[in-house]
């Protein structure tokens, strides 16, 4: 079976047309652009309560099924802002129940293990025609990652002349492009929370301790609060200097995030970043801060670079001087971007490493991992819920595909 999921705002009939002759059956059709997929919000219950299973109730979560027991999925995207809309980049956070919170290392990576034995190609058609060579670039990169890092083959349907289907290849993220500026001291930063939980995030205890270190010099907002963000996108406009924090899904931003930035429109002023992950090495941030570079162009604002600190997951159930020693890094890069008005290079450098587990740590995976204490974390949760027994289920895979 081969499904194609259209999540553009905009229907294209003659365009489904064109797809469907590329193939040599019928395509399922599957239109979400004009739907509300609900963004992931990291609760973990598809991990630890209900294995396999999102617990979202939503026309996304209906269509697992089709995109699980497909050989092939055609995915037609949107492109705000230079890069994939909020709509498809929530499809994708969405798929993470497709996966175990289990981890194996893969090229000094830290990937999610498979939960099905197959996962369909990918196939991804996006417009270009407002973008920037380095902007489609970036673009496709992207999407091959994430392609790669859900175990699917990668492919691009392009335009030249009539449409042709050709294999995306690793690369790696096109970053470092735009130089880290520096400005004045700052009087105030305002930072936008870009956690997606609802209660009890990394981001928001990192932003607390960065408040009590910078008191009023710094006003946080939590993009949580979707009935204020035409009133903040408005405000955007005379902020002088703007930074958003941050958790890395998917490879780039939680989808509500790019739906604020849709928002955005061309100011003066600074914009900065800065991207914690629970994984402990940076190369899997490296695709977005390729991305926030150029959409630092595209905004027409300084660029003053982007902050990269992996490890953090699991930060608030460490001891309190291990929560410390974690976040004394980020505070300190925070406090010098607005006492100095740039951020250190040399302290950037070294948060963000490792930017790929070295021999050592690898060694130590393995050693952990046999005697089970890389599985204990989710284990424990797992057993907690009653849903240990349940946790290697594969609630979308149909029967014809599993016998």
């Amino acid at each position: 079976m081969k499904t194609l999921f259209d999540l553009r705002k905009k229907e294209d009939g003659g365009m489904l047309e064109d797809i469907q002759n590329l193939y040599d059956e019928p395509l399922e059709i599957v239109r979400l652009g004009d739907k509300s997929i609900s963004s992931c919000i990291g609760c973990w219950n598809c991990w630890v309560k209900t294995p396999g299973r999102c617990v979202m109730k939503d026309e996304m979560a209906e269509f697992y099924p089709n995109y699980i027991n497909s050989d092939t999925v055609i995915l037609l995207i949107d492109t705000v802002q230079g890069f994939i809309s909020h709509q498809a980049k929530a499809f994708f956070d969405r798929t993470i129940p497709h996966y175990h919170p289990y981890i194996e290392l893969v090229d000094g990576e830290c990937h999610h293990v498979a939960r099905y034995n197959n996962y369909p190609d990918m196939v991804f058609y996006y417009d270009t025609e407002d973008l920037t060579n380095q902007e489609e670039q970036v673009i496709e990169d992207y999407l091959y990652r994430t392609a790669y890092h859900f175990q699917s083959k990668a492919y691009r349907i392009v335009k030249d002349g009539s449409l042709q289907l050709r294999s995306l290849e690793a690369r790696k993220a096109k970053r470092h492009v735009v130089d880290f500026a520096s400005i004045e001291p700052m009087e105030k930063l305002v930072i936008y929370n870009g956690s997606p939980r609802m209660s009890g995030s990394n981001s928001a205890l990192i932003l607390k301790k960065a408040i009590e270190a910078l008191c009023d010099r710094v006003d946080i907002r939590d993009l949580k609060e979707c009935d204020k963000w035409d009133e903040w996108a408005e405000n955007f406009k005379s902020e002088k200097h703007v930074m958003f924090f941050m958790p890395l899904y998917v490879h780039a931003m939680p989808s509500h995030v790019m739906g604020f930035i849709e928002k955005l429109q061309v100011s003066n002023g600074s914009i900065s970043f800065f991207v914690q992950s629970g994984f402990p090495e940076s190369s899997q941030s490296h695709y977005l801060e390729a991305y926030f570079e150029q959409l630092a162009l595209r905004l027409g604002r300084t660029y003053l670079g982007t902050a990269i600190k992996g490890g953090v997951e699991g930060l608030q159930i460490r001891p309190a001087k291990d929560q410390d020693r974690i976040m004394e890094p980020m505070i300190k890069a925070i406090e010098n971007l607005v006492y100095k008005g740039n951020f250190n290079r040399t302290s950037i450098d070294k948060l963000a490493m490792p930017i790929r587990l070295g021999m050592g740590r690898k060694i130590l995976f393995k050693l952990l991992s046999k005697i089970g204490l890389i599985n204990f974390f989710w284990n424990k949760q797992l057993k907690e819920n009653q849903a240990y027994e349940k946790r290697f289920n594969c609630p979308y895979l149909s029967l014809p595909k599993e016998s």
